[in-house]
C-alpha cells in the first residue's frame, strides 16, 4: 500500500446540536465540540450507542498506521485516502479502534476525519468525525467505539459515491496549532475491539472491503449487562469449556 501525503488510491440515540456551518464543529480553541457532525453544520451529536456489527459483516479496515494529522480543513497539506468503493455504493457508518499522539500544544480533540464523495468538504452528505471529543489537552490516547456508529441513529445521511466510485476521507486538523507542519501522529488501538484503525459498514460490503484490502472475519457482537442470570451462566460454560480443552508521511 502506497500513501501519498495529497491522495491516495486503493483500488479494489444521540444528543442532537446546532452549529453554523463556518464553525467546523470547534469550541473556543478550536477543539471539536462535537463526536460528529454534518460538514455543512447542520446537525452534530456528542455521544452515541453503539450498534452490534451486522450479522455476516465483516467491516473494511482502514490501516491508521503511521497517518498523521496536519493542518486546516482542504489544506494541500493534508493526507486525503481514496477507496475506490463502486459508484452508488454508501457508507452507512462507522467503527473504529485508533491510537492518537498530539505533537507540542495540540489538542488530542483536534485530530478530525472528514468523510465524504470525491467532491470532498463541498459534499453535502460529507459527515467529520472526532474521535477526541472532550480531551482538551495534548496528549496520547488510544479510542475505541465499542460498535458501530450507524449514521442514521444520529441521524445523518449516507455518505454516497458518486460515479467516480470513490469514498474519500480526509485528515485535517478542528485548530491548526502549527501551520505546514503534523499536529498529530495516528495509529492503530493496541488493542481493537471491532478492528484495527477505521471500520467502514457500507451498503455494499464487499466492494468496501476490497477497497481496504480485505478485512478478517469478526463475530456479531452485543452488549450483555454483566449482572444478567444468562452471562454469568454463559461465562461459566465458557470458562468451563476452557478446562475441558486442555489486530511523517508514507510514500
Amino acid at each position: 500500500m502506497n500513501l501519498k501525503k495529497n491522495a491516495i488510491t486503493l483500488a479494489a440515540a444521540a444528543a442532537l446540536t446546532l452549529s453554523a456551518g463556518a464553525s467546523w464543529g470547534q469550541d473556543a480553541k478550536g477543539g471539536s465540540s462535537a463526536l460528529i457532525w454534518a460538514a455543512n453544520g447542520s446537525v452534530s451529536t456528542s455521544s452515541f450507542v453503539p450498534s452490534p456489527v451486522p450479522r455476516g459483516i465483516a467491516p473494511g479496515c482502514v490501516d491508521f498506521t503511521g497517518l498523521e494529522s496536519w493542518d486546516g480543513i482542504d489544506d494541500a497539506d493534508n493526507i486525503v485516502i481514496d477507496l475506490d468503493i463502486g459508484a452508488g455504493n454508501e457508507l452507512l457508518g462507522v467503527a473504529w479502534d485508533i491510537g492518537i499522539a498530539t505533537v507540542g500544544e495540540s489538542w488530542l480533540s483536534e485530530p478530525t476525519i472528514l468523510h465524504s464523495s470525491s467532491a470532498g468538504s463541498a459534499d453535502p452528505n460529507g459527515i467529520n468525525l472526532t474521535i477526541g471529543l472532550g480531551d482538551n489537552a495534548p496528549g496520547d490516547q488510544d479510542y475505541s467505539s465499542g460498535g458501530v456508529l450507524l449514521f442514521a441513529d444520529v441521524p445523518l445521511p449516507n455518505v454516497v459515491a458518486d460515479a467516480d466510485g470513490i469514498l474519500r476521507l480526509q485528515l485535517f486538523e478542528a485548530f491548526d496549532d502549527v501551520a505546514d507542519a503534523v499536529d498529530a501522529n495516528y495509529r492503530n488501538a493496541a488493542e481493537p475491539f471491532t478492528c484495527p484503525g477505521l471500520a467502514l459498514v457500507c451498503s455494499d460490503q464487499a466492494a468496501c472491503n476490497a477497497a481496504v484490502g480485505g478485512a478478517p472475519p469478526i463475530p456479531e457482537t452485543a452488549p450483555v449487562p454483566v449482572n444478567s442470570p444468562w452471562a454469568l451462566a454463559l461465562l461459566a460454560l465458557i470458562l468451563a469449556s476452557l478446562g475441558f480443552v486442555a489486530v511523517r508521511r508514507l510514500s
